[in-house]
Order: C-alpha cells, then structure tokens, then sequence
C-alpha cells in the first residue's frame, strides 16, 4: 500500500503535460483579460459604480483584491495597471518566462478582479483561477519555456500537482450533476429545449428541431445521460476503461457545447482541462516514438 500510494502520487510523467497545460491556460487567461479592457473603470475601479465597497466581495468568500487599494483620483489607472500586468504576465506565462512567478502573478489578477467584481465574471472565469492556482505548485517551465531554454531543466517531474488538479476536475462535474439533479429542467427534461430556443445562448433556431415530434423523448433523454455523467465522473475515472469512455464523452459534450450554445470560451476552457485528464504515457507516446527514430536516422 505504502508503494501504491507513493506511486500515486510522485511517480515521474513527462513534463511536457505541464507545459501544454501552461500554454494553453497563459493563452486563456490573456485573451480574458484583453476582453475586459473596455469594463475595467465601470466594473473594477474605485471610480466605477461599485466605488469602495467591498460586502459583494465578502458575502462570496473573499474580500482580497488589489483593487481594494485606495488610490483616490488615480483608481482607474490604478485598475488599468492591474489589467495590463495580468496581460503580459499571461503573456510570460504562455511562453514560460520565470514560469512559477508569472503563473503566480496572473493568479493574483485573477483573486483581484474576482473578489472586486464577482457579478461580471463567471465559471469559465473560476476554472482560469483556479488551473493558474494548480500551475504556480507545479514545474510547468519545465518544457516549452523560454526558462527550459534558458536552463537544463528536467524532463520528468512527479505528478502530484496534476493529480491535484484531476481531483478539482472531477469535483467540478460532480457539483455539476448534484446540482442538475436539484432542478426541475433538468429532472423533467425540459433544460435542453429552452436552452435550443434562447435567444441569447442558442446558435442557431432551435424552434426547426424542437418542433419535430420525437426530438422531445431525445432531448430529455440526452438531458438525464448528461445529468448522470456528470454525477458519476469522479468514479468513472477510477477504471481505465471507463475513464477512456468518460473522456471521450466528455470532449463529444463540450465540444457540442461550442458548436451550439454561446457561451463565450467556456466550451474551449472545459476542453482544454482535458490535457491534465489524459493519461500522460498516452499525450506523448507518440511523440517519444518518433523522437526515438529521427535520433536513429541521424546516427545511420
């Protein structure tokens, strides 16, 4: 047991799982933040509408923000500065400069204009948040960096920060599925329909599908399986097989998610937590194969 749980948590992976986690996160991130330019000094600002106060903050579990500090007639640049700096240090992030520190840094944006404004962001906010929070514990500089680079680095690294984050993964759907299984359209089916015909989060005119006599029965059915799924994930992930199945419908659904549904990069945020569900001998057994055979055609 004692080398079951050792192995479970500090045998060595490749670290280029890191890396892609990192790049695609720093990517992420600093697209977020160039989107909220344009709501910095209504939304995040003393000056904005929100002013000093600080109660919304505390009544959703953090009253910690940069932007609680008081910089009287200079607030909006104030809260411009702290936009730009999570920018670029996403920007860094991506490319792996001083990795650790600019994964934290962008953390620290995030905590700041979570904690000062949570009625703008959203969960494809929260999963950012908190994938940068999972970075900054591990070596994702390791690989793909300009600190690789830089400095000789090694290559393989142990997993137990990216097993903190498949725990987070896994609990982020089981909440998902408790939760559908407490509302009523959900229960009834009924969620798949009005979110087709939404105005706002609907792609296209739902009313040419939902209109048709059997894609009712379809739709409630697809309704439960899903509601299902999500409960269940956290132990689907324990059997190999049902891992690969749980992953393979997992990619199907968000990726049904971006092709229908508005929901801004929250199909693309979901997907790309899929890098850390993967097993790793998978994501770079390929890779190692054909380093393997440009090696040997240069010694021939």
């Amino acid at each position: 047991m004692q080398d079951a749980w050792a192995n479970f948590w500090f045998k060595p992976i490749d670290a280029r799982q890191y890396a892609a986690l990192r790049i695609a996160f720093g990517s992420l991130s600093a697209i977020y933040f160039v989107q909220l330019l344009p709501y910095v000094e209504a939304q995040f600002s003393g000056s904005g509408w929100l002013g000093d106060i600080q109660q919304i903050a505390i009544q959703n579990g953090g009253s910690w923000s940069l932007l609680f500090i008081s910089t009287g007639i200079y607030a909006t640049t104030f809260a411009y500065a702290v936009v730009i700096l999570g920018i670029a240090s996403a920007f860094l992030m991506m490319i792996g400069w001083q990795s650790r520190i600019t994964v934290c840094i962008t953390w620290l944006v995030w905590v700041s204009l979570w904690n000062r404004n949570p009625l703008l962001l959203d969960g494809d906010d929260a999963v950012l948040k908190m994938m940068c929070l999972y970075l900054m514990l591990s070596p994702c500089g390791n690989c793909w960096s300009v600190d690789a680079y830089v400095h000789k680095m090694p290559q393989h690294v142990a997993v137990w920060s990216l097993r903190l984050m498949q725990f987070q993964i896994a609990l982020i759907y089981f909440v998902s599925g408790w939760v559908k299984f407490h509302s009523p359209e959900w229960l009834n089916g009924t969620i798949m329909q009005y979110v087709l015909i939404h105005p706002h989060y609907s792609r296209w005119d739902g009313w040419a599908i939902i209109d048709k006599p059997m894609m009712a029965g379809l739709l409630s059915g697809l309704a439960g399986f899903i509601r299902w799924w999500e409960l269940l994930f956290p132990l689907l992930l324990l059997n190999t097989n049902t891992r690969k199945l749980s992953i393979l419908i997992g990619i199907a659904f968000h990726v049904g998610l971006l092709l229908t549904m508005n929901l801004r990069w929250f199909a693309v945020i979901m997907l790309s937590l899929y890098i850390a569900l993967m097993p790793n001998s998978c994501l770079f057994q390929g890779m190692k194969k054909r380093h393997v055979e440009v090696d040997s055609h240069h010694r021939n």
